[in-house]
Formats: C-alpha cells, structure tokens, sequence
C-alpha cells in the first residue's frame, strides 16, 4: 500500500495511521491519494464502508469501464490499454474518489503511477489535488493515443496501397485484424467518455466545482478520439470493398480465360466428333491426304479463332 498526503500544495508519503486520524478531524486541508491491491481494500474497508459490490468488482475484474455514482464517494473501472504484439494489452484499474482522497485499486501498480509521481516532483505541485491526479491519469491513458492512432492509419494506409497496386497476398486476414483493433478501441472509448461525462455532472459534489474544467477537456479529447476511430473503421471498410472488388476482376479475368480456351477448342471439339463417326462411307477415310487435311483444318479454324478473339480484344 502506498499513501500520500496532499497538504498545501504539497506531496509527501504519510501512512494509514496518519490518513485514519485526519479522517476523523474533518481536516480539510489535507487530500490523500492512495495505491493498495484488492486485498488491502477488502481488509481496509471496515473504516472505509464501501459497497461490497465495488470491493467484488475490483476483486475479479470482470465489469466493463463504469462510473457508479453514491452519496459520499463515485467509483469507477477504468482499462489501461498499451501496445502489443498484434493487439492490445489490457490493465483494469479501479478507483474511488471522496471529497478527502483518491483510491487507486489494482493488481499491479501500473507504471502510470509512477509518470504521475515523476511529473508531480519533476514539473512542480501547484494547485495539486485528488482531482487534479484523477485527471493526469486519464489524460496520460489517451495522450499517446494520436500516436497509436496516427500509426494505425499508416497500416491502413499500406494495405490500400498493396490492395490498388493488385498484389497477389491475401489481405483477408490484415483488414480483419485492423477491423477488430478499431473495434476494440471504439469498446474502449466509449464507456470512457459516459465515465468523463459523469464526472462533470458531478452529482454527489465529490468533486471541486474548479476542477470541472479539467475533465471537459478530457471529454473533449476523447470525443475526437472517438470519431477517429470511427473515421478510420470506414476507412477500413472501403478498403475491403477495394478489395472484394480486386478479387472480382480477378475472378472475372480467370472466367474469361477459361470462355476463351472453351470458344476456341469447341469448333476442334466438333471436328474430332464429326470425324469420329466412324461411317464407311465417308470419302475422308479412304482419301491418302485425309489425316493431313484434319490438322490443317485443326490449324486454320484455330487461327481463325485466336484471330477473332484478338480483333475485338477479347484475349
């Protein structure tokens, strides 16, 4: 468990002794933020008295993002997502937030924790708050997300490229996996801006009526992430258009091969069927240059054929 305790604009490590009697005088210059596990929050809750539901929540981490609104404190689930091999990772942080502190709750202490706390002592703590720290961490959760969006319309961008130039690889399984990214971010982003809304609302007054402007902001970002996303699953969908539409031609160009070799092997087809009759009294049979006149007749109607196709450019 780590316990800090804001006092004027200042941030300094303090213990759950401490954070217990500022509790119980109702002081209202000191805010502490505290980072404990599921378990410490369940062993810690007889002076807390959250509900048991939040504590199972943060326990088995099966919710989607949320904000749960009561009368003295809000609790959310946030995910944490970051690059991976192929798709994304997936941290779950839960948080609740009173009129006196700020709970993290997670497995892991995230490295999050750490960027607020390097940029608490590295920039300064003016006007430093438990709300001011709940908006770094969502601000830090989407400010690099232009990047990785910026990055993903680069892969987009490529598949279009490939896909006009009519490259032969099977792009199926690209644009199915940039469909299921996007999809997943649109997952993500959406819960987030319900959860940022409700915090303007701000309808227990848990939070400081200044800091509202804080998370409009964070709403606002968050929103042209959001229809980013949903730019680019267009972006997405004309491009397997593009390519149902390579894979058409290309169907039609192996159907009009085939039509061509049928068009032109049908009359030699009828040749073969004609002479193979067999009847006796057929003056081919019995005629010496016979054999040499099929494969010139073979010959010409092939010429003529290929010829044709040539002529209205159908070869």
């Amino acid at each position: 468990m780590l316990i800090y305790k804001i006092f004027h604009d200042k941030l300094s490590e303090s213990t759950f002794d401490e954070f217990e009697k500022d509790e119980k005088c109702k002081d209202e210059n000191c805010r502490y933020w505290i980072m404990m596990t599921p378990k410490e929050l369940e062993e810690k809750n007889e002076f807390f008295h959250f509900n048991y539901q939040t504590i199972y929540d943060c326990i088995h981490n099966e919710d989607a993002p949320k904000l749960d609104i009561y009368e003295n404190y809000s609790f959310g689930i946030l995910n944490i997502i970051g690059p991976d091999e192929s798709f994304f990772s997936v941290t779950e942080l839960n948080f609740y937030i009173t009129d006196s502190c700020l709970v993290f709750v997670s497995k892991n202490y995230p490295d999050i924790f750490r960027e607020i706390q390097n940029d608490i002592y590295n920039k300064g703590s003016l006007n430093i708050s438990t709300e001011k720290i709940l908006y770094n961490l969502i601000d830090k959760m989407t400010i690099k997300d232009y990047n990785m969006l910026s990055n993903l319309e680069s892969e987009i961008s490529e598949v279009e490229e490939d896909v006009l130039e009519g490259k032969t690889k099977d792009y199926a399984k690209d644009i199915v996996l940039l469909k299921n990214k996007l999809l997943f971010l649109k997952k993500h982003y959406e819960p987030l801006l319900d959860i940022v809304e409700n915090l303007t609302e701000n309808e227990n007054k848990v939070l400081d009526e200044k800091s509202i402007a804080y998370f409009v902001i964070l709403f606002n970002r968050i929103e042209r992430l959001n229809r980013k996303v949903g730019n680019l699953r267009d972006y997405v969908t004309q491009i397997r258009e593009s390519y149902q539409a390579q894979l058409d031609i290309n169907l039609n160009n192996t159907m009009k091969l085939f039509t061509v070799l049928t068009a032109v092997f049908s009359p030699l087809t009828l040749i073969v069927g004609w002479y193979g009759m067999n009847f006796t009294t057929m003056p081919e049979f019995h005629w010496k240059y016979g054999y040499v006149f099929v494969i010139f007749l073979s010959l010409a109607v092939l010429s003529f054929c290929l010829w044709i196709f040539k002529k209205k450019k159908l070869w």
